[in-house]
């Protein structure tokens, strides 16, 4: 399957170059700390930030810095293969994973010790680019949220 026509265009008419078309909605969530709801072209993502907060366990507090946990998941609708809840499978905790490394080192962890963030990303609407989505969802949910940051993380 070609990604680029031979007039030049991906499949969503834009040209190999172009990036998709970004959306966003900041505190849609009135009861986290910080949201957002994001659409890049036509993957559409919400993100809810809860924290800093004290760690519901306590064996996972760290004396100099806070704990930055993620959760991926995807709603059932949003491809067009229905599963069960495609949650918790390899794929969904890789992108939590690598969601949790970049945020570590983009949130000032050391101005919280003892503490935890909670990132928890649903990606509604699947069309492609689905961790950039959800990295621009969190970035702009942590943001929302008043969490102190070295810098804003971005992903296309």
């Amino acid at each position: 399957m070609n990604i680029i026509s031979e007039h030049g265009f991906r499949i969503d008419g834009r040209k190999p170059h172009q990036i998709r078309n970004i959306n966003y909605k900041l505190g849609v969530y009135t009861q986290a700390d910080g949201s957002a709801y994001l659409e890049q072209g036509n993957t559409k993502v919400l993100c809810a930030v809860y924290g800093p907060h004290e760690p519901r366990q306590r064996n996972r507090t760290q004396e100099d810095r806070c704990v930055v946990n993620c959760q991926y998941s995807m709603a059932t609708f949003s491809t067009n293969e229905r599963k069960e809840r495609p949650r918790g499978d390899r794929r969904s905790m890789e992108f939590a994973r690598l969601m949790e490394k970049a945020f570590e080192t983009a949130i000032l962890v050391e101005n919280y010790p003892h503490a935890q963030i909670d990132i928890f990303c649903e990606l509604l609407q699947a069309d492609g680019s689905h961790l950039a989505a959800c990295v621009n969802a969190a970035t702009l949910a942590l943001a929302d949220a008043g969490v102190p940051m070295r810098g804003l993380v971005a992903a296309a």
